[in-house]
């Protein structure tokens, strides 16, 4: 399919039609601003309802909050089916789904966990990028070349410039369905601008708080994931590799990978100690294949073994945010 039906493809079926997901991942996010993830991370279990994810998330006061909750829990969690169903009671058989990209029970699940794979390849690619210029961040830099720029800085601009080039592929202002335009005017809806602004108006350009930003932003995706894996009875398919005993859910969430690794590795850039900086570039591509294995064991298990991706891959369109 060439690369600009699939995203109209992608915009007309997942994107916008799905856009719950992505108001959901901004309301967690906001909420880890100022709370723990400790405190909500067992949430997802107990399927709470939507009167009760409210009251959780304490935002109770803001009625366009209570709106995206209600819809997320009691209109699109329920179009969420097991992976694994009876065709009818008196038939002693399995039955499978279609659970392919574009499947109604399955879709809203598949973008929460595409969402969640895209935000580790886009840090991916800033590392590989760093890396094939031999450790030079001029590279990024659009400042002069005196300038000293950290690893950390080039890390919050690059990541939160792709990670905005991304939302907005998701919400386009042209080239749409009639479809489409009509439920981006349905009354009382969150806009797309709106969205923009709750995932990334936040302070993250200094180094101390682009790590905190990206946690923020991994923590939600894998929140809602959660949400729906809960529904289809699973017992979190992140959380094992197919042929390792690493927990892929305990490393995203880990201080041992991006919130000690990151600075790590600009601490050892700015110390020139380019030994350490190698031994760190190792460590965090091995955690990184791991974590992005269990993402996409995560996207088997949910299609039923439909659904497999290499390692990189995406499940739907990126555009063209990792060639800028």
């Amino acid at each position: 399919m060439p690369e600009n039906i699939r995203i109209i493809n992608d915009i007309n079926k997942v994107f916008i039609p799905c856009r719950t997901v992505l108001e959901m991942e901004a309301i967690i996010s906001l909420h880890l601003v100022t709370s723990n993830y400790n405190r909500i991370k067992e949430v997802p279990e107990s399927r709470p309802s939507s009167e009760r994810l409210v009251d959780i998330l304490g935002v109770r006061d803001k009625q366009s909050f209570v709106d995206i909750i209600d819809y997320f829990i009691n209109c699109a969690i329920p179009k969420v089916k097991p992976v694994v169903m009876y065709a009818r009671d008196h038939h002693d058989r399995y039955r499978m789904g279609n659970v392919l990209p574009y499947t109604k029970t399955r879709i809203c699940v598949y973008l929460a966990l595409h969402r969640l794979k895209l935000k580790f390849l886009i840090i991916k690619d800033i590392v590989d990028k760093f890396k094939a210029s031999s450790y030079n961040l001029n590279t990024f830099n659009d400042k002069k070349p005196e300038d000293y720029i950290s690893f950390l800085s080039v890390l919050a601009k690059e990541y939160y410039k792709k990670n905005k080039m991304n939302l907005k592929l998701m919400f386009p202002k042209s080239k749409v369905s009639e479809r489409v335009k009509k439920l981006l005017v349905e009354k009382d809806t969150i806009t797309g601008e709106k969205i923009l602004e709750m995932a990334t108006s936040k302070v993250y350009a200094e180094k101390t708080n682009i790590i905190k930003f990206i946690m923020r932003e991994i923590k939600a995706s894998i929140f809602v994931c959660r949400l729906m894996f809960a529904v289809m009875d699973l017992h979190n398919p992140l959380s094992r590799t197919k042929e390792t005993e690493i927990d892929a859910e305990e490393i995203m969430l880990s201080n041992d990978f991006i919130p000690e690794l990151l600075p790590a590795i600009s601490n050892s850039l700015r110390q020139n100690n380019l030994d350490h900086l190698k031994e760190c570039l190792k460590a965090f591509d091995f955690l990184m294949d791991n974590v992005l294995e269990g993402i996409n064991n995560a996207i088997e298990v949910t299609s039923g073994g439909q659904l497999k991706l290499d390692l990189y891959d995406t499940i739907y369109t990126t555009g063209n945010i990792f060639y800028v």
